[in-house]
C-alpha cells in the first residue's frame, strides 16, 4: 500500500517543532544559540563543512597567533588535545570514523563552526526558543536577553572583540575564529512560523527558572554554568513533551481546547510557588533516587516510566489528527469555504473546531477521497492483515476515522521509536543529570541523578528580589526545609519522591509502596547531603535544612558556605 508524503507528514508547529530524532543537548544548545542570535531564526553562513580537529588546533599553534594564545605553539600534541577535548563536540568520538560536529557551545558564536550534517538539532533548538519567547508577562523576554548577554559576552559592536571585557580561554579562542566566518545572515526556512506551546504554563516556567539561573552567572565557572542550563533545557523540553502527550489526546478527543488551557485561561503563574496550581495536566513521575536496579522503588519507578510510553501511541493519533485538519482546513480555504487566519496558519484550537459534527459532511468527503487514492494504488492481497478490518464497513468507521487508524497502522510503530529516543534524550538517558535510566537488557525507569538534582537545587534556593533595590542579584537565597524542598520538586516539576503521583498510573499506596517510599526518602537526603547543600542537624524537620553555596542577600552582599 502505497503511502504519499501527505499521508505520512505528522509535524505541525502548533503542537511541537520536534523532528522526534535521538538528539544531543551540545547540538541543541548550539542551534539555539543561532536562533538567540537571529532572533528565533535559522542561519545561512557561507562557510564549508568538513572541519578537523587539526585545522582548529592548527590556529592556536600558528606562531602569528603568539601573542594571543601563548605557549600553545610549543606544545603543539597538548594544544591539539586540549582543543579536542575542550573546544571540539565530536561524532563518534576515539573511532576511526571520528568527525567534528562543532565547537562546544560555551559562547553564542559557537554555532557558526556547526558541520551541518553532523550538528543538527531536529527542531529541538526551535522548540526551546519558541517557548521562551511565548513565556507570558516580561518573563520570557527578561530569560532571552539575560542569555543573549551571558553567551555573547566579549563582543562589541558589530561582532568584533571587546578588549575592555574580561573572558576565559575558550570565549578567546571562540572570537579568534569567529572573524573567519563571513555571510553569517537569518534564514526563514518556507513555510515556518512562530507558534505557542501547547503548554503555556511549562514556558513560563522554564522561562523563570532561566531567570533565576542567570543570577548565578558571575558566581560559577562559565563552562559549570553551561553544564547546569544543558541540563536545564533538556528537562524542560522532557516535561513539555510528557505535558503535550497527556493534554492532546483529550483535546481532539473533544475536538476543542480543555477550558483550562490557553494564553489568557492557563491556571499557571512561572513565579508562583507552585506554579502550575489548578493545571489539569500536570506530569508526575515517581523518580528512583538511589538508582539502584531491582529494589522496591525501582520497580515503582518502572512502572511510572511504563505508564506514561504507553501514552505515545494516543498521543500520536492525536498529532496525526491536528495534522490532517490542518489538511483538510487549507483544502475548505482553497475553495473558499473558509477564510485562513490574518496570522497566515491556524492554531490547534482553531484547528479542532474542523473535526465537529458541524463539517462531518465535507470532511467524509475530504477523507474518503484520500482513502480512495490509497487504495487504488494496491490490491487486497498486499494489504496487511491487520489493516484489512480497518476498511471493513463493518466496523462503522467514518472516513476520516477510517483514515487515521490506517496511518496509525502503517506509521504508529516507526513513530513510536523515535518519541521514545527523543524522551530519552532529553531525560539524559544514562548520563550526568538523568531523569531516567535503563541497565542492559533492562528496563526504563525514572530517576533522580545527583547533576539534575543540583540544578533544581540551585534554583529552588533563588527568590526575586524586592524592587527598587541596589543589588547587582537580581535574585537573593533562602534555606528550605528537607520537606519544603521534597514538596516544591513535586508541585512545581511533577518529581515525586515520597509519595505516588496518583493521577499517573499509581491508586493509594499500600505497606509495601509505603516501605519503599520510606527508602527512597532515605536516599533522598543521603543524596543531598553528597552534592553539598544538607546537613543532618537534628531529627526535627525545623532542623533539617538545605542551604545554598553561596549566600546572596537583597542588597547584593555575597558570602560562600552559605551559613
Amino acid at each position: 500500500m502505497a503511502l504519499r508524503r501527505r499521508d505520512t507528514e505528522l509535524k505541525h508547529f502548533g503542537v511541537s517543532y520536534l523532528d522526534f530524532k535521538r538528539v544531543q543537548m551540545d547540538r541543541v544548545l548550539t542551534g539555539f544559540l543561532m536562533r538567540l542570535n537571529h532572533k528565533g531564526l535559522a542561519s545561512r553562513l557561507v562557510r564549508r563543512n568538513g572541519l578537523s580537529a587539526k585545522e582548529f588546533a592548527g590556529e592556536f599553534t600558528d606562531p602569528a597567533n603568539a601573542d594571543r594564545f601563548q605557549g600553545f605553539a610549543d606544545h603543539p600534541d597538548m594544544a591539539r588535545r586540549w582543543v579536542e577535548t575542550q573546544l571540539l563536540d565530536m561524532v563518534n568520538r576515539g573511532r576511526p570514523t571520528q568527525a567534528v560536529a562543532g565547537l562546544r557551545p560555551l559562547h553564542g558564536l559557537t554555532y557558526k563552526f556547526r558541520d551541518t550534517y553532523h550538528s543538527r538539532a531536529y527542531g529541538a533548538d526551535a522548540q526551546l526558543y519558541e517557548m521562551l519567547r511565548h513565556a507570558r508577562g516580561p518573563y520570557g523576554r527578561l530569560a532571552l536577553d539575560q542569555l543573549r548577554e551571558f553567551f555573547f559576552t566579549g563582543l562589541g559592536t558589530a561582532a568584533e572583540p571587546d578588549r575592555k571585557t574580561p573572558v576565559d580561554v575558550e570565549t578567546q579562542a571562540v572570537l579568534h575564529l569567529n572573524s573567519q566566518v563571513r555571510g553569517d545572515s537569518p534564514h526563514q526556512a518556507k513555510g515556518w512560523y512562530s507558534a505557542p506551546p501547547l503548554c503555556v504554563g511549562q514556558a513560563d516556567l522554564l522561562a523563570d527558572d532561566v531567570i533565576r539561573l542567570m543570577s548565578l552567572k558571575d558566581l560559577l565557572p562559565r563552562v559549570t554554568m553551561v553544564e547546569y542550563l544543558k541540563i536545564l533545557f533538556a528537562f524542560h523540553l522532557a516535561l513539555g513533551q510528557l505535558k503535550t502527550m497527556k493534554l492532546l489526546p483529550v483535546a481532539a478527543a473533544r475536538s476543542a481546547a480543555d477550558p483550562a488551557c490557553g494564553t489568557d485561561r492557563c491556571p499557571a503563574a512561572g513565579a508562583a510557588p507552585d506554579p502550575l496550581a489548578g493545571c489539569p495536566f500536570r506530569v508526575g513521575l515517581l523518580v528512583d533516587v538511589a538508582g539502584v536496579p531491582g529494589t522496591p522503588t525501582a520497580v515503582l519507578a518502572e512502572h511510572s516510566a511504563e505508564y506514561w510510553l504507553r501514552r505515545i501511541p494516543d498521543f500520536l493519533r492525536a498529532a496525526y489528527t491536528i495534522r490532517k485538519l490542518d489538511d483538510f482546513a487549507e483544502h475548505l480555504v482553497g475553495q473558499g469555504k473558509e477564510s485562513r487566519p490574518q496570522r497566515g496558519h491556524f492554531t490547534v484550537s482553531e484547528l479542532l473546531r474542523f473535526g465537529t459534527d458541524d463539517y462531518r459532511r465535507q470532511r467524509d468527503e475530504f477523507f474518503g477521497a484520500r482513502l480512495t487514492a490509497i487504495l487504488d494504488d494496491t490490491s487486497v492481497e498486499e494489504q496487511p492483515e491487520e489493516v484489512r478490518p480497518l476498511l471493513d464497513e463493518s466496523m462503522g468507521l467514518a472516513p476520516f476515522e477510517k483514515y487515521l487508524e490506517l496511518l496509525m497502522a502503517y506509521r504508529g510503530r516507526y513513530h513510536h521509536k523515535y518519541v521514545v529516543d527523543t524522551i530519552d534524550a532529553f531525560l539524559l538517558k544514562n548520563r550526568s543529570g538523568a531523569a531516567i535510566a535503563q541497565p542492559h537488557g533492562g528496563r526504563r525507569r525514572f530517576v533522580l541523578d545527583s547533576a539534575l538534582l543540583e540544578v533544581l537545587v540551585q534554583v529552588a534556593l533563588l527568590r526575586r528580589n524586592s524592587r527598587g533595590g541596589s543589588s547587582p542579584y537580581t535574585h537573593h537565597t533562602v534555606s528550605l526545609r528537607l520537606d519544603e524542598f521534597l514538596a516544591l520538586l513535586r508541585d512545581r516539576y511533577g518529581l515525586y519522591v515520597d509519595r505516588l503521583p496518583m493521577a499517573d498510573g499509581f491508586g493509594p499506596a499500600g505497606l509495601e509502596e509505603e516501605a519503599a517510599l520510606r527508602a527512597n526518602t532515605e536516599a533522598f537526603t543521603t543524596r543531598m547531603r553528597e552534592i553539598g547543600f544538607y546537613d543532618d542537624l537534628s531529627d526535627a524537620y525545623l532542623t533539617q535544612v538545605i542551604t545554598p553555596r553561596f549566600s546572596i542577600t537583597e542588597d547584593g552582599t555575597v558570602t560562600t558556605g552559605g551559613r
